[in-house]
């Protein structure tokens, strides 16, 4: 098969769905010796493909594309056009929010979530009535769709319609030579170098983003453990400004605890190992995820987890972790106590560690080829495929 692949979401591989693709198509590169690729992105993020394959080429484009409006319109007006002249097979578009209405061959889509269904107020009006009301009529038109969990897959069918039968849900995978414990004094020493950072603490990673991200409930659940138990415990929230950033960062400097809330800004890849493997516990206390990365690599890093119970959570922390009502801040703040107390479970440690272990890219990526095969051979649901219609 010849296979277009849009990489045009990278944006310097900052995000989760950067690190998707860019993680699925180095096990593609590994992996598949069969079909060839034509990897579309613009210049500034060429560098994050490696080079050294030759069933897969680059089509660098400008880097105007990595501004939203530009990236939309030449996936609408450019990449039908490519595809019949490259003679596609299919195309593979990993953000859905770039599908095309008008297609030039087969288009397989990843959904990661569909929050802004949910979530009022998550981005600016013109981008949430973008995504309301254009974007699940692209999706709809998607020959395929792949999701990377049984939730968003009843969101799909559920809320826009699109049919179980032409769904996958296929775990992504997690960096496991990356994602992994780190020395604690390794890790102890990189953390007080670099972020001034000592003492226990429990860290949430995730970029600054309010509401949907919930900083402020979990403030508020440290709050009311420190009250009830004062101690030198620090809480660390780990990641890049966002929308919504300066209320969390006001409500911090007011609260009682000020002094114990630690705002890092963005954090290196090759930091955040350090921090889940010297973290007392992690917390996640989002609204609504699709996957939910940091469940799975902070248990891949030995840390104890704490998660919302909602949306993907739950099926994504399995029964290791304890979750909790993401809008009940005693809830949070029981939690959060609670695995406090178990901190030191060697046990809990080895089982997290050895689940963390099934979530493979390789396997991500054979399952994702066989997704490919069936499509371009105008099949539907893969053998399987879990009833996402309950």
């Amino acid at each position: 098969m010849n296979i277009g692949f849009s990489a045009c979401v990278l944006q310097g591989g900052r995000t989760g769905v950067a690190s998707y693709v860019v993680n699925l198509l180095h096990s593609l590169q590994e992996t598949d010796a069969v079909n060839t690729y034509d990897v579309i992105l613009p210049a500034s993020d060429a560098s994050l493909i490696r080079d050294g394959f030759p069933r897969f080429r680059k089509h660098v484009l400008s880097n105007a594309l990595g501004r939203p409006v530009p990236n939309i319109l030449w996936h609408n007006l450019a990449l039908p056009g490519r595809s019949q002249r490259e003679h596609y097979d299919l195309v593979h578009i990993p953000s859905y929010r770039r599908l095309p209405v008008l297609k030039g061959t087969r288009v397989v889509a990843t959904v990661h979530d569909l929050a802004t269904l949910h979530l009022d107020g998550k981005y600016d009006a013109a981008r949430m009535f973008y995504n309301r009301r254009i974007v699940p009529t692209q999706i709809r038109r998607a020959d395929h769709v792949i999701t990377v969990s049984r939730f968003t897959a009843g969101d799909l069918v559920n809320l826009i319609g699109y049919p179980a039968e032409k769904i996958t849900v296929i775990y992504p995978g997690i960096h496991r030579q990356h994602y992994r414990p780190v020395a604690g004094g390794e890790a102890r020493m990189r953390l007080r170098e670099r972020y001034k950072l000592e003492g226990p603490f429990v860290v949430f990673v995730s970029r600054v983003e309010h509401p949907a991200k919930n900083h402020l409930s979990l403030i508020q659940a440290f709050e009311r453990m420190k009250a009830r138990k004062p101690s030198d415990l620090k809480l660390v929230l780990a990641g890049a400004d966002w929308n919504g950033a300066d209320m969390v960062k006001d409500y911090a400097a007011r609260s009682p605890v000020a002094r114990d809330v630690v705002f890092t800004g963005f954090v290196p890849l090759e930091d955040i190992p350090c921090f889940y493997s010297a973290c007392e516990v992690m917390a996640y206390p989002s609204l609504f995820e699709g996957f939910g990365f940091p469940i799975v690599e902070a248990m891949a890093c030995g840390a104890p987890v704490i998660c919302s119970n909602t949306t993907s959570m739950k099926e994504i922390a399995a029964d290791l972790a304890p979750t909790f009502d993401p809008l009940n801040v005693d809830a949070i703040a029981g939690a959060l106590e609670g695995a406090l107390q178990r901190r030191k479970d060697a046990g809990l440690a080895a089982r997290g560690i050895a689940y963390a272990a099934t979530f493979d890219w390789r396997e991500t990526a054979r399952k994702v080829v066989e997704v490919y095969r069936r499509v371009a051979g105008g099949q539907l649901m893969p053998p399987g495929c879990p009833d996402v219609t309950s």
